[in-house]
């Protein structure tokens, strides 16, 4: 969806990354991803209880899910969303004596149930699936995309990760991640590659953006180019490029 000012078209933001679900040190990847309502964030009940060995049930005249698990028994009214019973996480605090941490800039949801103790940073090397991708498309593309988008939203750094992607895909660019990169075929491609900053320690945005990107979610289709216009040394791509719209501070052009 896009939005037109002017001569200017807006791409929708992507404000925050897809929650995600770090349970007792296990990235878990349900049916029905957490959604966000006015009783706070909410779980799939038998996704997240099975998952803790629990057993679950439906009454369907009450329309509540009962929660058994060593002889303990906790109903559940929740809320349904797309045939799914979705659960508060108080729920599952009451029902697991889970400890619940939730990272808002990174909907990065870390529960345990078990005494331990995941931090933020480990729980987000624990996120990757590498379904089609490796740990090193993950960083590389995770170090461009802080180098291109430091300080910009994080749509801005997923729009950034999606032109990398867009170009892999393309088959008028390497065929991989880092070649995408480095690629010097008719000049250095981005200029991170050849100030440094390439090689920066991305932040956990970035990262964020990367993996989501990785794993499919684009926010920047088709497009093949991005141009900072306040910074550029070049006006190139504007010249000789469609203009496609525009994404924080950065213009995309096919």
């Amino acid at each position: 969806m896009f939005v037109h000012v002017g001569d200017i078209t807006y791409a929708q933001e992507v404000t925050a990354p897809a929650h995600r679900i770090v349970l007792n040190g296990q990235y878990i990847h349900p049916n029905v991803q957490p959604v966000e309502s006015k009783n706070g964030i909410l779980l799939p009940l038998r996704y997240v209880s099975e998952t803790l060995g629990a057993n679950v049930s439906w009454d369907s005249d009450s329309r509540t899910a009962l929660v058994s698990r060593d002889g303990a028994l906790k109903t559940c009214k929740g809320e349904i969303v797309n045939d799914t019973m979705m659960a508060p996480v108080s729920f599952f605090a009451d029902m697991f004596d889970a400890q619940t941490t939730c990272v808002n800039k990174l909907n990065l949801i870390i529960m345990n149930t078990d005494g331990g103790y995941i931090s933020e940073q480990a729980a987000l090397a624990l996120l990757p699936s590498y379904n089609g991708y490796s740990e090193e498309d993950l960083n590389w593309l995770a170090k461009i995309v802080e180098a291109e988008a430091q300080g910009e939203t994080y749509a801005s750094k997923l729009g950034v990760a999606s032109v990398i992607i867009n170009r892999r895909d393309s088959g008028k660019y390497p065929a991989t991640i880092k070649g995408v990169i480095f690629d010097k075929k008719h000049g250095v491609q981005f200029t991170p590659t050849a100030n440094g900053s390439v090689y920066n320690e991305p932040s956990a945005s970035s990262f964020m953006a990367a993996l989501e990107a990785l794993e499919g979610r684009n926010n920047a289709p088709e497009t093949l180019f991005f141009m900072n216009p306040k910074i550029a040394t070049t006006n190139w791509i504007s010249k000789n490029r469609q203009y496609a719209f525009t994404i924080g501070g950065h213009s995309y052009y096919y």
